[in-house]
């Protein structure tokens, strides 16, 4: 009698087709190489938000990652590579706009649990995620808010505030300054990582940045598994005076860690 082949499934990723110890090494050892020990709280807290992914990313297009291993690897570890354009501190605010699945402003919440962060999403259905997964996180200190960042510009609460910004795939450089600045306070950082399909046009960005009188400033990070690349961010300063940017003086160099 001949065998009958089981089905495959060609949607999402879904937790029995994944293999959630590799996943977990996968973190472990990329954690380690950028110099963080996870504690056990931590790893639950990944556990509990690669489940969290799983699960609402059958209903709903929260990554275009398949496997658990993408995840870790582009979601989680992509994300800390922000780690290395600020200093982590007790009572930092940060922005992180264009959250989406919670990338990078959640992960480095949950190994940075100091920060004050704030994720803002403009999807419904992803804003409803992260509220969901912040819940069951048990984080404090960290808000989603529905709406887009040009929205809190006005608002008293949010104006001029925050010590960093994060942006992921939200749109072209000088764009997503226009929607973060506002945000920063004096001295305070954007950190945006770019993509592989943006590396033509990288420079032109870069330089309508310096010819509008930002500090900008871009890092490479060594890929931290051997199934990722590089990771380039750019890196933009606002200045200590406090004045808004206009989109023509020269450039500086960024100071810090990079």
């Amino acid at each position: 009698m001949r065998r009958k082949r089981p089905r495959t499934r060609t949607g999402g990723p879904t937790a029995g087709s994944q293999d959630p110890a590799l996943a977990g090494e996968v973190l472990r050892q990329g954690l380690r190489r950028l110099g963080l020990e996870p504690t056990p709280a931590q790893l639950e807290g990944f556990a509990v938000y690669l489940s969290e992914l799983l699960r609402w990313g059958a209903r709903i297009n929260l990554t275009g990652f398949t496997t658990e291993a993408q995840i870790v690897r582009e979601g989680f570890l992509r994300s800390m590579s922000y780690r290395v354009a600020f200093d982590p501190a007790p009572g930092m605010r940060a922005v992180d706009i264009g959250s989406g699945a919670g990338f990078p402003g959640l992960v480095l919440k949950i190994c940075y649990p100091e920060i004050d962060m704030l994720l803002v999403e403009a999807s419904r259905r992803r804003a409803s995620f992260l509220r969901s997964l912040v819940r069951q996180l048990g984080l404090p200190g960290v808000r989603c808010l529905h709406g887009r960042a040009e929205q809190l510009h006005g608002e008293v609460e949010h104006r001029a505030r925050y010590q960093v910004a994060f942006a992921r795939a939200v749109g072209a450089p000088p764009e997503v300054v226009a929607l973060a600045e506002p945000l920063l306070a004096p001295g305070g950082r954007l950190v945006i990582q770019v993509g592989r399909r943006r590396a033509t046009s990288f420079s032109e960005d870069r330089r309508t940045l310096i010819e509008s009188g930002l500090t900008v400033g871009t890092c490479v990070t060594q890929a931290v598994d051997p199934g990722m690349q590089p990771t380039e961010l750019l890196v933009i300063e606002k200045p200590h005076g406090g004045h808004s940017l206009e989109l023509t003086s020269p450039t500086r160099e960024l100071s810090g860690r990079l």
